[in-house]
């Protein structure tokens, strides 16, 4: 054995110790890989660990194993469908997603083999499972501290949530970012997620909030509850997730285009009042609107007039301040008792009473 090695660094290293033939090395490579699978075949983990493989090889060899291995596919690309492909919930569709995986192999890299097949299972999954977002995987663990007093963590986020804290280290890597900086990219990601957790720890105020989540939308989508919107932290997001980001402390925004990519509108996505808007609602009613009700502003709920999953603005001239009790008797169908405005003013509508004039 030692003797073939000596042979093949020659040959391939050449008497000078550099590469010569680092083409027919790659070849080599494939061959030994394609030798591995068919020894494997059969073999459970254990077996092959028996053999002397590590852990995580002796599990790539058995995916391989298990699975063909089309003959114009390398060995990285191989393993860069395979290995999304283990997560498919229901394996109907294994082998179509597997072709589809090999076609745009044959012309792109191994990363991006990988994030398509990776899109096409999750697409699946969600189809056949009930898109959550993820959220039946979510969980965060901090370890306790290790020597150095620092502390390790994992955990999986739903894609909402994903989405906003993507954008929030954005924001903060950016923030943090300074000439002549010496950091490695780990520690940058790292110290701006300490500055997120001082934002929060700080109760950080201002007007724009945190963070911008940028999504867009283009005038032919068709909007229903698997519509997936994309974003500028690279994260798509449902019509129901950009609803559960929306509050007082982030400022969303949403871009209209139409087929070609030209922008034809720009407008927030924030659901609640800010401070400002609840200024001006004190101004104008001072109170809860509802007949009777003197519960001041601050002890008010903002209420859309129109209401926000039916496309009402966050304006005041669509918001009233219900307090808690008056807010839960609105019918948002308008069927019942209601609000509308009258020359600018809100009014309490009841369905069995006239209307105030």
């Amino acid at each position: 054995m030692e003797q073939l090695i000596c042979q093949l660094e020659l040959y391939f290293l050449g008497p000078a110790g550099v590469f010569e033939k680092f083409s027919e090395l790659l070849i080599l490579k494939e061959k030994v890989a394609r030798i591995e699978t068919e020894l494997a075949v059969g073999r459970s983990v254990a077996e092959l660990q028996d053999v002397g493989l590590d852990l995580s090889y002796a599990r790539i060899l058995e995916r391989r194993a298990s699975y063909r291995w089309d003959e114009d596919v390398g060995v990285a690309h191989q393993d860069s469908i395979l290995s999304p492909l283990e997560k498919l919930t229901h394996p109907g569709r294994r082998d179509e997603i597997y072709a589809k995986g090999v076609e745009v192999a044959k012309k792109s890299s191994p990363q991006v083999t990988r994030r398509y097949v990776r899109k096409l299972v999750g697409e699946d999954n969600a189809t056949r499972a009930g898109d959550d977002g993820g959220a039946h995987k979510r969980r965060f663990r901090l370890s306790r501290p290790d020597e150095d007093g620092g502390c390790y963590f994992n955990g999986y986020l739903p894609r909402p949530v994903a989405a906003l804290f993507a954008a929030l280290l954005a924001e903060a890597f950016n923030s943090t970012a300074h000439d002549g900086d010496q950091r490695s990219m780990d520690q940058r990601q790292a110290d701006a997620l300490a500055e997120v957790i001082k934002w929060a720890s700080a109760k950080r105020q201002s007007t724009t909030g945190h963070c911008s989540l940028v999504v867009r939308v283009t005038e032919t989508d068709e909007m229903s509850w698997q519509s997936k919107l994309s974003t500028n932290v690279g994260i798509d997001l449902t019509l129901f997730e950009v609803g559960y980001l929306s509050g007082d402390s982030i400022t969303d925004y949403i871009v209209v285009v139409d087929e070609h990519g030209a922008v034809k509108h720009l407008g927030t996505g924030a659901r609640s009042a800010n401070f400002l808007q609840r200024i001006a609602l004190f101004a104008r009613d001072e109170c809860c609107v509802y007949p009777g009700c003197d519960a001041p502003i601050a002890w008010c709920d903002v209420h859309h007039v129109i209401p926000w999953s039916q496309g009402g603005q966050t304006s005041i001239d669509n918001l009233a301040p219900l307090c808690r009790h008056h807010h839960r008797k609105v019918d948002d169908t308008w069927d019942k008792a209601h609000v509308e405005f009258l020359n600018g003013v809100p009014w309490w509508v009841d369905a069995r009473l006239p209307q105030s004039s």
